[in-house]
């Protein structure tokens, strides 16, 4: 029986590779774990090794690159297509997404796969086909994105009622593979360190999400999220962001923390009092900016301080802030919630106070998954302007991170 939060098999002719690097860049921007020739195969005979794999429950997918350099392969040919056909005809989970590319049309596209072991002809199967002679970062999301329909598809239908989808976010270094995850973001490539250039962030991070949210909403209604990972905080807001409060979608965090047990926060846990409070100072009468400040792991007005000039000019300061010194603990989920609350009570009590704002400029020190809460809950924010904490020269600064419009 397929395991449908297995890996994706990737089969396609290495003269491609740079195309195939592609594909799997953009699976792992959506959260698909892979299997690739290239990273995966061990030193050990490679017909034995791909019949293995291509066996193995927890390969629950393939996508069948198929260009015209395939015709020419007799592995492609007559070991790994064999055993995707097969492996699809069991119906147990296993689907395979067949692409014709380097311009083939589908008729050709299924001559070149064709094999005295299977009856099968892909040209009765539903193939993508890509138009251009060569895939793009973009084409190369779209299948992506055609191959992340189909596997919540399947684990949604693989899940007990009630049970959630394990998501998993993983910035500065790539996740491990593991069994019974839905979706493994894996964004390290993205980034050096903890930056990612901001087109990054508005033409393939920002998409992915956006698509993951999309497609937990039509092929898994109903089911929760439960998130946990090592992102940066402007990734966790970002994720937040995806799955609004308002967007019907039920979103949780499994934070972690030393010398206790995980807890899940979520908005949906009663709110207890935390003790941090909204601090509202005005600014520049002319300006519509505003910036919040979260301060729970450390104080982050002495570095927003030194880095102010380089900000538009600012209309008001939020500052969330606890009496006490520094690092703050979060407690409990409650705790957690109420936190969250209380930068969403800040940001709507300037926007009252000053009238129509314009971009929310967000500076934090805090656990992911407050982020993640805080996301959530900027839905009637036009423009929030993430920033990432970085060290340059022993000294804190604030670069640019994601830009989010979470009511576009």
């Amino acid at each position: 029986m397929t395991d449908p939060t297995g890996r994706s098999f990737l089969s396609y002719k290495r003269s491609r590779r740079d195309e195939a690097a592609l594909l799997i860049q953009a699976q792992h921007d959506h959260g698909i774990p892979t299997w690739q020739d290239v990273h995966n195969l061990a030193s050990v005979p490679t017909e034995d090794e791909l019949r293995r794999v291509l066996a193995d429950p927890s390969t629950a997918s393939a996508i069948l690159f198929i260009t015209p350099e395939v015709e020419n392969s007799t592995v492609i040919r007559e070991v790994e297509v064999p055993k995707i056909v097969q492996r699809a005809e069991a119906r147990d989970g296993f689907f395979v997404l067949p692409v014709a590319a380097g311009g083939l049309e589908f008729a050709k596209a299924a001559e070149v796969t064709s094999n005295h072991l299977s009856a099968q002809n892909l040209a009765d199967w539903n193939m993508h086909k890509v138009a251009s002679a060569t895939i793009s970062p973009s084409l190369a999301a779209d299948i992506a994105n055609r191959a992340l329909a189909q596997r919540i598809e399947a684990i949604h239908r693989h899940l007990p009622q009630g049970e959630a989808l394990c998501v998993g976010l993983y910035v500065r270094r790539p996740p491990p593979f593991e069994t019974g995850t839905a979706l493994a973001l894996d964004w390290s490539a993205r980034f050096a360190d903890k930056e990612a250039a901001p087109e990054t962030w508005r033409d393939t991070l920002l998409p992915a999400l956006e698509r993951v949210a999309k497609t937990v909403r039509q092929h898994a209604p109903g089911r929760e999220v439960q998130a946990f990972g090592l992102p940066t905080l402007p990734a966790a807001v970002a994720f937040g962001c995806a799955f609004l409060a308002t967007s019907g979608l039920r979103a949780s965090w499994r934070q972690i923390a030393p010398g206790r047990d995980d807890q899940l926060w979520t908005l949906a846990q009663t709110r207890e009092d935390s003790g941090f409070k909204a601090q509202i100072m005005s600014k520049e009468p002319s300006a519509r900016d505003i910036a919040v400040l979260v301060s729970i792991a450390d104080n982050t007005e002495p570095v927003f301080a030194a880095n102010q000039k380089n900000l538009p000019p600012l209309r008001a300061l939020v500052h969330v802030v606890r009496q006490g010194t520094y690092p703050h603990v979060i407690r409990t989920p409650g705790e957690a919630t109420d936190v969250a609350l209380a930068v969403q009570d800040g940001m709507r009590t300037a926007r009252r106070e000053y009238g129509n704002i314009g971009t929310a400029h967000l500076f934090m020190a805090a656990p992911a998954g407050l982020a993640v809460l805080i996301g959530q809950l900027l839905n009637t924010f036009g423009s929030v302007q993430t920033y990432e904490h970085v060290t340059i020269d022993g000294s804190g600064q604030y670069k640019l991170a994601a830009l989010l419009r979470p009511n576009v």
